[in-house]
């Protein structure tokens, strides 16, 4: 048998079912002895008797007998007392893999648990082409599956951007990978780490609102306006003094007419304004909206309670300029610009991945989660503008579950956590697709789950998680999903539009694995 090792009615062998024109592929599910022949495996049993067991299969797939490829679904059942026999390797391997896409073009995924010599690699297409989500507890593989796609990315010449949340994905040192850091600065000049900044005026005015949090009533209508007139500082020259709108007895009219010639710039993301002027914008917004009759065209003088009510929200924004967790926003002067380093990546051909890490940003006020999104929502908006339909690009976003199906802010302010969402949802007719990596199933949405394509499904142990995931896999039944809680460390379930039977595999281990081993609490302690 080529030195490949076959194994005979154990629970979860393949095995080949015989017909005229198709042989169907089953997995031995269950086997059992009749209640007969139950004492004629004992030990103490003198006569000379052979059992007859019973195996339950469950049926996968058909192969064409002629042509040796898969074929979806089962044309005609097996008939009682065709002969069973036990699948091959090589057999098992050529359904997989059946297709026109050059060895030396996929992806080498992993092994066949029984048959550790035998590789099991996927095109490109089927593995990422209709988006991935590798799913597992923690333990059970997860990280290195991440590790070893970035690494056959690279190998095949691909295009990808890994959202590192912790920072174990700092050992994929290679030419074509590229590594930068939100948040956070050099420790001293010999630092050699790049540090980024994602500058405030690529958010959103309602990812401002979340960081800055203004009171209902006044604050938030005057942060509203404070920040359009900031805008309008810079797009009309002269209308500013000392970078302020100075609104206090001035004439409203040009203000507004300034308003509606700009009224693109103002609602779009990447307009500049000087957010180092942002309080005392908002205290010159505090007027009254007219003057007295003589004056009704211009705004009127100083109105103390708004001053009043907007003293705590410009102590807040000084306080969140300063503070040195968010410098990475607010302080972008010295570091270089995100969207800058992405543009560049994207331009390089030498390039093959740009990993993102994040383990330096904050989680004070939700600044991780929105500059994550502000971030894929950039790469959304590049996806619809073309710039991927030439070089395909892979997001691949760890711990998604951080990322996604989540509003943050509070019920005055907020914003939905939605654009590597709508990645799964829209991105793949730009050219966008998406890797979500996450240990917890049952909290990614389940619209943005039934998106995925292709599932690596590692250990999974919560009943939740299991039901999630079998509802979302079409092709993932109950009695495939039964091995889930008993797969080992980096092993597996391949399941997907594209895979043309659930599979268990061993991934293969990565040539630069990520520093995600536990503490070792033999040696640390005592």
């Amino acid at each position: 048998m080529a030195g490949y090792s076959l194994q005979r009615g154990q629970v979860g062998e393949f095995v080949l079912i015989e017909g005229e024109e198709h042989a169907v592929l089953g997995r031995l599910i269950e086997t059992r002895l009749p209640e007969r022949d139950r004492l004629t495996v004992e030990p103490t049993h003198e006569r000379d008797e052979r059992p007859i067991p019973v195996g339950v299969v469950q049926l996968l797939t058909a192969v064409d007998l002629e042509t040796g490829t898969p074929l979806r679904g089962i044309p005609i059942s097996p008939r009682i007392g065709q002969h069973v026999f036990s699948a091959h390797p090589l057999v098992m391997k050529q359904v997989v893999e059946a297709g026109i896409t050059p060895e030396a073009q996929r992806i080498n995924l992993a092994r066949f648990p029984h048959a550790r010599d035998t590789l099991v690699s996927l095109s490109p297409s089927q593995l990422l082409g209709r988006h991935c989500a590798v799913l597992g507890a923690t333990g059970g593989g997860k990280s290195w599956t991440l590790a070893l796609l970035v690494e056959e990315i690279v190998r095949l010449g691909g295009k990808a951007i890994l959202f590192d949340a912790t920072g174990e994905f700092q050992t994929q040192v290679h030419p074509g990978i590229t590594h930068v850091h939100l948040g956070g600065r050099k420790v001293d000049q010999n630092d050699s780490r790049r540090f980024l900044s994602f500058p405030y005026w690529e958010l959103t005015e309602s990812d401002l609102f979340v960081l800055l949090r203004p009171s209902p009533g006044v604050q938030a209508p005057k942060l509203k306006e404070a920040l359009r007139s900031l805008k309008i500082a810079q797009l009309v020259q002269g209308m500013a003094t000392n970078g302020l709108i100075r609104k206090s007895g001035t004439p409203r009219l040009p203000f507004e007419a300034a308003c509606v010639q700009h009224g693109l710039a103002l609602r779009r993301t990447g307009t500049y304004f000087d957010i180092g002027q942002l309080s005392n914008q908002i205290w010159e917004e505090c007027v009254y909206p007219s003057g007295f009759q003589a004056q009704a065209a211009n705004w009127g003088g100083p109105n103390p309670n708004e001053q009043s009510a907007c003293a705590t929200l410009m102590s807040r924004i000084e306080s969140e300029l300063a503070s040195p967790n968010l410098e990475c926003l607010f302080a972008p002067a010295g570091l270089e610009s995100l969207p800058g380093v992405i543009e560049a990546f994207l331009a390089d051909p030498a390039q093959r991945v740009l990993r993102i890490s994040l383990e330096f940003l904050s989680f004070e006020h939700n600044a991780r989660e929105v500059v994550a999104n502000a971030v894929g929502r950039y790469l959304l908006g590049l996806a619809r503008q073309g710039r991927f339909m030439a070089n395909p690009v892979v997001a691949i976003l760890d711990e998604a579950h951080q990322f996604l199906d989540k509003s943050v802010g509070d019920e005055f302010s907020k914003t939905d956590l939605d654009a590597f969402g709508l990645i799964a949802k829209e991105g793949r007719k730009y050219s966008l697709t998406c890797v979500l990596a996450t240990q917890r199933p049952r909290d990614i949405p389940e619209d943005v789950l039934s998106q995925m394509g292709m599932f690596i499904v590692h250990r999974l142990i919560n009943e939740r998680d299991r039901n999630i995931v079998e509802k979302a896999c079409g092709d993932l039944d109950a009695s495939a999903a039964a091995f889930l809680p008993t797969l080992g460390q980096g092993e597996a379930m391949v399941v997907g539009v594209s895979s043309p039977m659930p599979l268990p595999v061993a991934i293969n281990r990565p040539a630069r694995p990520p520093s995600s081993r536990s503490a070792d609490y033999e040696n640390l302690w005592g």
